[in-house]
């Protein structure tokens, strides 16, 4: 989050950005207030004349007795805010779980959690006051699931037969052994416990649910685990072949490894509606290079997905953009400033983890593959003091 309060990802007022080329801090301010959470979740829930919107969904306002909701990741104050500020005094339970403590702008319970792989101790915590919360609300009632990434920390339980450190080093050793971020999610979503693989839908007994997701780009069902959707048989494939892949099968205990069949103590929450996607990095890119295009350069997508660790998403991706850059041929007559290209990436890192030192190594790689000025006057590099202040401001 960036500026003083997590609702206003900027203050209000700030002058754009001033020097020689802003270009870089345009795109960047542009993109966070994009996929912003807050402004998401104000987006996806909205009373107007007395109808209802959330989600996908138009009800009448007088349609439930209380709102409540349930608000994991490292967004869960901005998107518990957007829900208060949507809602009203309508809004009378809620519980938070993310690396951040509760504001003080928000009156309900919360428990703040570091950033780290699954299988902290507090998890048991978190998914006993969650499923409580979701099974004491009524038919009249309606339940907001908010998840941002971050949340598989705070919902994934060890399987049985793993104490929760146990659970974190397997999923780690996995991610050592070349399983991708979003494999790691989908390990820790069919063989964990707590409230993932669909077992915070299953507590919902009574109450209508509404799930809106920030997604990271791993895609919505993976993200915390897919507390509200169950594992399907694909994905039990899916997380055989992961660990026969990293060669850690053998590693994981027989009581776990038949979490990897059909399990019965997660029955299907049929009844939960799909999650709604309310912000992606798909809006963060559109707003990227919308911003710098009015600033007169060209914009290019070098990426929609760019998964590798962070050298090799460097190379990729300066690779990529010297061949649009050349593409575009550009001379001192072409009508634009330059090319600036984009990519989504995750570098390779999963759910949960402190992204400021991958994202260091990415930019540091990223600039010294970059050619300088006396190479390409049109080409001009990132200068020294925007990338120190770029991986300060995405750290903060």
């Amino acid at each position: 989050m960036i500026g003083p309060f997590p609702w206003e990802p900027f203050p209000p007022g700030e002058p754009d950005p001033k020097g020689p080329d802003p270009v870089h801090s345009v795109a960047f301010r542009a993109a966070v207030t994009s996929a912003d959470a807050y402004h998401a979740v104000r987006l996806a829930v909205r009373r107007e004349a007395g109808t209802l919107r959330v989600g996908n969904r138009f009800v009448p306002e007088g349609r439930y007795r209380e709102v409540a909701f349930l608000a994991f990741g490292n967004a869960a104050n901005s998107m518990a805010l957007g829900a208060l500020h949507a809602v009203g005094n309508r809004l009378t339970q809620g519980f938070l779980a993310g690396p951040d403590p509760v504001l003080a702008e928000l009156p309900f319970r919360g428990v703040d959690v570091p950033l780290g792989w699954p299988g902290d101790q507090v998890a048991a915590s978190v998914v006993h006051s969650a499923k409580e919360l979701a099974g004491d609300l009524s038919e009249q009632d309606l339940l907001l699931v908010l998840l941002s990434p971050g949340a598989l920390r705070v919902l994934a339980e060890p399987p049985a037969g793993m104490t929760p450190s146990e659970f974190g080093r397997i999923l780690e050793q996995a991610h050592d052994a070349g399983a991708t971020g979003r494999e790691v999610g989908l390990l820790a979503r069919v063989l964990g416990t707590g409230a993932v693989g669909g077992r915070l839908g299953s507590a919902v007994t009574r109450a209508e649910v509404v799930t809106l997701v920030i997604d990271r780009g791993d895609g919505p069902t993976v993200l915390g685990g897919g507390p509200m959707r169950p594992v399907d048989t694909a994905e039990r494939t899916e997380a055989r072949a992961v660990l026969a892949r990293t060669e850690l099968t053998d590693a994981v205990p027989p009581a776990t490894r038949n979490a990897l069949a059909p399990d019965p103590s997660a029955p299907l929450a049929t009844r939960v509606p799909r999650a709604v996607v309310v912000a992606t990095p798909a809006d963060a890119l559109r707003a990227a290079s919308d911003a710098v295009f009015d600033k007169g350069w060209t914009a290019r997508l070098a990426f929609l997905e760019l998964r590798d660790d962070p050298e090799t998403a460097a190379d990729r991706f300066l690779e990529r953009s010297e061949a649009l850059y050349q593409g575009e041929a550009l001379s001192p007559a072409s009508r634009t400033k330059g090319v600036a290209t984009f990519a989504m990436a995750t570098l390779g890192l999963p759910e949960g983890l402190d992204e400021g030192p991958a994202l260091g190594q990415f930019l540091t790689r990223a600039r010294a593959l970059l050619r300088r000025p006396s190479e390409d006057p049109r080409l001009d590099p990132v200068p020294p003091a925007y990338r120190s202040d770029f991986v300060a401001t995405l750290r903060a």
